[in-house]
């Protein structure tokens, strides 16, 4: 039977090192993604090399209190140990599993032979040491020798962008999944209102979900310098959560920590998880941000499940998964009626509910619910970032461009990390003819949300609207299929490709035949293409499908576009009386310049307050 020899905490087989104190597996010096109780289990295994351990052995080591069902989370363990180190149940190199008995470990630990020391010895040692240690800095320092003075004090570079990756599921039950992530994005949220490093956005961090990259890998994706990531287990009213800190050049890490905590602990938890990282990476909070921290009130643990159900859901951004997320936000405060986030979630929920994109019902039935929602957020913390989020978003449905200025820069100066909060305001700013400090805001949004195309299809965006198609056409290829179809479909057509504009909208949203957002665009195409034919025969389409469903009326008014312009513009004017969101676009939008010169035009953009000085045209990057 081959020795196991313990390095201190380290112990190494093949190319692996499991370092215990640290909690982590390395592959030739290299961070693996891999923690909790699948490294639990082949530590255990590592104590004792060559010999069975029994499942009860297991049980009592790691569920000694706690109904659990055994078989199927050391099952699940063993597979993540396989997978990891390219073991296999049939040719096993490091794992055996041995029928109706347990595990053993059957790979060889390298083995590296100690050094005798006498006691005397080790004095004699330690004392000279003691005194070369000292000698050689303060002779360095009096010589002024800069380069050896720099090397000897080094500190921790400072941490520039991090990263918070998908905490992993434990054990990996899919009835849990919305509970890990729900946690990374409240720390994610947490760690941004802080306002030290750039905090990457869950867009974007989302996609490294499962992912088998090495942290160096995940880290040259994102241009980050430090990563956190961890593992989340829940057990009834329990949960038990790992987090690392790692810093990615030099690899290290540089905090580590274990929490078993009471679901009802859950929100003062996250607060506590962020204050430590921050503390960590030395990042110095100011006295308010230290107290809002500290003084985390504690929600009811039914409510703040339901929040994070909602939270999963609204990720999602399609009507039904908006739906489902207004009623796990609606539960939340139905428990908890002091629970601040959850009311403006739920407003910016039923926000995008009500816009055109989402295919949902119209602004007034979800306005009314969205204002209630986000009042009783600011009355109960108006310090908290989403709730001027969705307060912005809600004046824009009223065309008040100012106050939706207001709040978008107050939830910027409260979470500057907020993705959302920058992105929208360029939005904004693009809406009102700002493309310059559109493209500011935006770009950063970008920083924060790398791999969310959403924000690059805004930046080509504003090249279509400020009537740089030929731009906008390679930045929507650029992003291939996840490109936005029906601006790039504009695009070609504003250029009289026609053909193409048609291909393009052939995939647009998988070229649904309910999808009204595309065959209005179609319908456009159609008639400014000359075949009036085909565009009313889309339109027939259209209004089939608003016989079964709500159809806003920015849809129609786009479609007639390309054929009759009073028509397009009467559907205008019904829009404003039904608070259709798409107006937003009026003022910059190039498919509506054949009607600037017509004065029922003009005076609906004197009634969603749109006025000369507001913008400058041309997009300057």
């Amino acid at each position: 039977m081959p020795d196991r020899v313990l390095n201190d905490h380290v112990i190494r087989f093949a190319t692996f090192e499991v370092d215990l104190r640290a909690g982590e597996l390395r592959k030739n010096g290299l961070k693996l993604r891999f923690g909790g109780q699948p490294l639990q289990v082949l530590s255990i295994l590592l104590e004792q090399p060559g010999a069975v351990v029994t499942r009860e052995e297991m049980q009592k080591r790691l569920w000694p209190d706690t109904f659990v069902d055994v078989d199927h989370n050391l099952n699940t363990a063993i597979n993540k140990i396989r997978e990891v180190l390219g073991d296999s149940a049939e040719s096993p190199r490091f794992v055996e599993t041995l029928p109706r008995k347990g595990y053993r470990f059957i790979g060889a630990v390298k083995e590296k032979a100690p050094t005798v020391w006498s006691r005397s010895a080790t004095i004699r040692f330690l004392v000279l040491a003691t005194i070369v240690l000292i000698a050689i800095p303060v002779f360095m320092i009096s010589m002024n020798v800069n380069r050896w003075r720099e090397w000897l004090f080094v500190s921790t570079p400072r941490i520039e962008a991090l990263a918070v990756l998908p905490f992993e599921n434990l054990p990996n039950a899919p009835e849990q999944e919305y509970f890990s992530d729900g946690m990374t994005q409240a720390l994610i949220t947490e760690l941004g209102r802080m306002g030290g490093p750039r905090v990457i956005s869950r867009r974007s961090i989302m996609q490294f979900k499962g992912s088998k990259k090495t942290l160096q890998q995940i880290a040259r994706e994102l241009t980050v310098d430090a990563i956190v990531d961890g593992t989340v287990e829940r057990s009834g009213d329990r949960v038990l959560v790992t987090v690392h800190l790692a810093q990615v050049s030099p690899e290290r890490q540089l905090w580590a920590n274990r929490y078993d905590r009471g679901i009802r602990d859950l929100p003062i938890l996250e607060a506590e998880i962020a204050r430590a990282v921050a503390r960590e990476m030395k990042v110095k909070l100011a006295p308010e941000q230290e107290g809002a921290l500290a003084s985390r009130v504690q929600v009811d643990p039914e409510a703040h499940l339901e929040y994070l159900q909602g939270l999963y859901y609204r990720s999602k951004d399609t009507e039904v998964e908006l739906l489902t997320a207004v009623t796990h936000f609606k539960n939340a405060v139905i428990k908890d009626p002091n629970y601040a986030a959850a009311y403006a979630e739920l407003a910016i929920t039923y926000f995008w509910l009500g816009h055109p994109e989402s295919d949902g019902p119209p602004v007034k039935q979800t306005g009314p619910p969205a204002k209630a929602a986000v009042a009783k957020a600011l009355e109960l913390d108006p310090s908290l970032a989403s709730a001027h989020l969705a307060l912005g978003l809600l004046a824009t449905s009223d065309w008040n461009w100012p106050e939706a200025e207001r709040q978008y820069r107050l939830a910027i100066s409260l979470n500057p990390n907020c993705g959302e909060c920058h992105g929208q305001y360029g939005v904004l700013l693009q809406g009102l003819g700002l493309n310059e400090d559109a493209v500011t805001q935006i770009k950063y949004a970008v920083e924060l949300d790398p791999l969310n195309a959403g924000n690059r299809n805004q930046l080509a965006l504003i090249a279509f609207t400020s009537g740089q198609y030929d731009l906008a056409i390679a930045r929507f290829e650029a992003l291939h299929d996840s490109g936005w179809y029906r601006p790039l479909a504009l695009s070609y057509a504003k250029k009289k490709n026609y053909s193409e504009a048609t291909a393009k909208l052939s995939k647009c949203k998988t070229n649904s035949s309910t999808n009204v957002w595309c065959l209005s665009a179609l319908a456009y195409v159609y008639g400014l293409a000359g075949k009036k034919r085909e565009a009313k025969a889309v339109i027939s389409r259209m209004t089939e499908i608003s016989h079964h469903r709500y159809v806003y009326p920015s849809r129609f008014a786009t479609a007639y576009l390309g054929l009759e312009k009073d028509e397009a513009v009467m559907w205008l004017e019904r829009a404003y009386d039904e608070q259709d969101p798409a107006l937003f676009w009026l003022k910059v939008a190039p498919i509506y310049d054949p009607l600037r010169s017509e004065p029922r035009f003009q005076a609906l953009m004197r009634k969603l307050n749109f006025t000369e000085n507001q913008g400058h045209a041309g997009a300057s990057e």
